[in-house]
């Protein structure tokens, strides 16, 4: 039965070789490259630069080539026929609100749609699991939709095992991206074309428990505060109540809390639970186990002895990302690899292989000068 019109990754006819204006915002963006900075390195103006990103002009084929070049991705890069998100059409929720500019937040979500476009490509060869979150009525408190979720899930009562993985499994995608992409964001989630991403740095992750509760806040903000564009302290403090409500339900804690701050025992509970004595002693207060000003000394004891290392995320596999790597690998496996991954996405393989999360593990060539 042939198909109505042309698909996602293809050209209807005379849209061949034209240029998308939103392409170059988005190589310029997810590199942090000034429009001025980049007209110097292409050799036109940055009039002209604005003029290619608005529409109203489109570069020559040299300079197509040589922004290309700047901007590290193929001159194919900028032709339309591929899906493309938009990043001024992305709502996020940023971990960080006062320090991060407004061109720190365009280079997240620049990244953000790189990734899914990564997932898309990928899916035109396995199915990935679909999106499974619940729909929550206006008004649901941090708890409750806690709550929803765990049933809507179906998991039991206890510590939450594996949250990455789950929520993989859910079709959530999660990458960590190194810091330069998005260090001043430090985390983030939005909803691209219905594919919810979360996406964090080492920062993170770094910590097994920080990466944990790290990925249950942005699961909040999935569920809490998806449709709106709000940016405030207050939708931060929600999306962590959600966190502490979805990784240590307060019926649990009622049963598996000390009676009297003992950091010893918060400690073992911590690592039952997957959370950090530090979020326990917060749960004590809020259970009315122990006062703030006992709760502030405890955690002034906790940051004498804290190592922000230790724990890290990787000795857990169930907490690494690993959904776009298998899917990739799945690809591999039907003549669908890095490369294929690579001519879709108009990026080179080091690139594609850096979004799945492969790290290049070649040692760095330094070359010493001689003596004199």
């Amino acid at each position: 039965m042939p198909e109505d019109g042309p698909g996602l990754f293809e050209l209807a006819d005379g849209e061949v070789g034209r240029f998308e204006p939103a392409r170059l915002t988005q190589a310029r963006a997810r590199l942090g490259v000034s429009k001025t900075d980049l007209a110097g390195e292409v050799g036109v103006s940055a009039a002209a630069i604005g003029q290619y990103e608005a529409g109203v002009n489109s570069p020559r084929p040299e300079v197509l080539d040589r922004l290309a070049t700047a901007l590290e991705v193929r001159p194919g890069f900028f032709g339309v026929g591929r899906p493309l998100a938009r990043i001024d059409t992305v709502n996020a929720h940023f971990r960080r609100l006062r320090s991060a500019r407004v061109s720190d937040r365009q280079k997240a979500l620049a990244t953000a749609t790189f990734v899914w476009e990564l997932t898309f490509a990928l899916e035109r060869y396995v199915r990935l699991p679909e999106a499974d979150l619940p729909v929550l009525p206006p008004g649901t408190t941090p708890t409750d939709a806690a709550a929803a979720l765990r049933a809507h899930w179906g998991l039991p009562d206890g510590p939450v095992r594996h949250l990455v993985a789950t929520a993989e499994s859910r079709g959530i995608v999660v990458a960590v991206r190194p810091r330069r992409e998005i260090e001043a964001v430090d985390a983030f989630s939005a909803v691209i074309v219905d594919r919810p991403v979360i996406i964090t740095t080492p920062r993170r992750s770094e910590n097994v428990f920080r990466h944990r509760f790290s990925t249950a806040h942005e699961i909040g903000h999935l569920l809490l505060h998806g449709d709106s564009g709000e940016h405030s302290a207050a939708v931060e403090k929600e999306a962590d109540e959600f966190a502490a409500a979805f990784l240590t339900p307060a019926a649990a804690m009622d049963a598996a809390l000390p009676q009297r701050l003992d950091l010893a025992a918060l400690d073992r509970l911590g690592r039952t639970w997957g959370v950090s004595p530090k979020s326990l002693v917060r749960r004590m207060v809020e259970r009315g186990r122990t006062t703030e000003s006992s709760a502030r000394r405890a955690y002034q004891r906790l940051a004498m002895t804290d190592d922000p290392l230790a724990d890290p995320t990787s000795a857990y596999p169930g907490e690494m990302p690993s959904l776009l790597k298998k899917a990739a690998e799945l690809a591999g496996d039907h003549s669908a690899g890095v490369p294929a991954l690579a001519e879709a996405l108009k990026l080179s393989a080091a690139q594609v292989r850096d979004l799945l999360g492969d790290a290049d593990q070649r040692p760095v060539l330094r070359l010493v000068g001689g003596q004199g």
